[in-house]
């Protein structure tokens, strides 16, 4: 086993920007052990390999970037490629968020490719993407978590405004807004593609606090210090402004970490986390967000690939950057198995009648 390895960002998502920001860190910090290449997904759904060097502004109406695309084969030897040449890579860094990078698109392209990538599976992607699905599955295994509506004109909500509108697939906060009433709620989301999915409502907490951690599972369960984020105005929630365009954005914006929270709420969060972690298959790092109204508290969104993978929230637990990424692919390189053809051994096509026959 080599190591190169190859960092995924980008991708045709809302998130788009953030994910280049942290694939050039995750690929800086990976370049101190392995050979790390740089892959970079457009807004439009192409591929290319990129310089190593390149910073964030290099990312904004640079032709250069656009230089060495990719293409992506399918055959008796599947991968990247560039022309002709297969592109060698040992493992894939995942570093999307939100779209196909974080619903389990590019999770399912990988496997098919039979490249290793870090960060979630393809069924875990696919449930903590989506709001509703996820939601079902926190409540019946009785772990707190607000009471979820899809909208729909044909169907009304079971509790009272004002709400918290949110696309139903989704990363981020990027289209998350208070609305009044069921009826604002309808025309919004019929009138925007950050919605053409499907969006939901929950009830609108005031004065509510975001309480983050950060999980693993590898090498053994852990979870990070608890974060509480500071907001930059006086808007109820936590907003896109507030975790990536404040200060710098990711690591910069405003928080208190660790978090000045009773004793009990810790422990509670940890209760919480250790019935989540027994349920959901966490791969990579993930962060759990929660919110606190009144000393209740509430599951409301887990982000299987977090802003700069979350590697700020681990500063006093003694991790360095570079060894929670080097957890993530010994994690990837150990953990992924392939499909089993146990059974399709040709009996049922060899005792079974002509297809002619069958449709007679």
């Amino acid at each position: 086993m080599s190591n190169k390895l190859a960092v995924i960002y980008g991708g045709p998502s809302p998130e788009h920007d953030i994910s280049i920001l942290t694939g050039l860190q995750a690929a800086k910090i990976l370049s101190s052990k392995y050979e790390v290449l740089n892959i970079y997904w457009s807004r439009d759904n192409r591929w290319f390999l990129v310089d190593n060097d390149l910073e964030s502004k290099d990312f904004i109406e640079n032709k250069n970037i656009f230089k060495k695309e990719i293409t992506i084969k399918y055959d008796s030897n599947p991968g990247f490629y560039i022309k002709k040449k297969k592109i060698e890579i040992d493992l894939i860094v995942n570093s999307c968020h939100g779209g196909p990078g974080e619903d389990g698109t590019l999770q399912s392209l990988l496997a098919l490719l039979e490249i290793d990538f870090t960060g979630p599976s393809l069924t875990t992607s696919q449930l903590c993407m989506d709001k509703y699905a996820f939601f079902a599955l926190m409540n019946s295994n009785n772990i707190p978590v607000l009471e979820k509506h899809l909208v729909s004109e044909k169907v009304l909500p079971k509790f009272e405004g004002p709400y918290i509108l949110k696309p139903r697939f989704g990363g981020s906060s990027i289209g998350v807004e208070v609305v009044d009433d069921y009826k604002t709620a309808i025309t919004i989301s019929s009138n925007s593609d950050l919605y053409n999915q499907g969006a939901t409502i929950e009830k609108y907490l005031e004065k509510s606090s975001d309480l983050l951690v950060a999980v693993r599972s590898f090498p053994q369960i852990d979870y990070s210090d608890i974060e509480k984020p500071i907001r930059s105005n006086n808007f109820e929630l936590f907003s896109y402004t507030d975790k990536y365009l404040e200060n710098g954005g990711l690591e910069g914006s405003k928080r208190e970490l660790p978090a000045n929270i009773s004793k009990e709420i810790k422990d509670e969060i940890n209760r919480i986390l250790d019935l989540f972690m027994s349920i959901v298959d966490i791969r990579g790092i993930a962060r759990v967000d929660f919110l606190l109204k009144d000393q209740e508290l509430y599951i409301n969104e887990v982000n299987t690939i977090p802003g700069s993978h979350a590697l700020y929230l681990w500063e006093s637990k003694g991790f360095s950057k570079f060894e929670l990424m080097n957890d993530m692919i010994s994690e990837a390189r150990n953990s992924l198995s392939s499909w089993s053809t146990e059974g399709s051994d040709g009996t049922a096509l060899k005792s079974a009648k002509d297809i002619k026959s069958k449709l007679g």
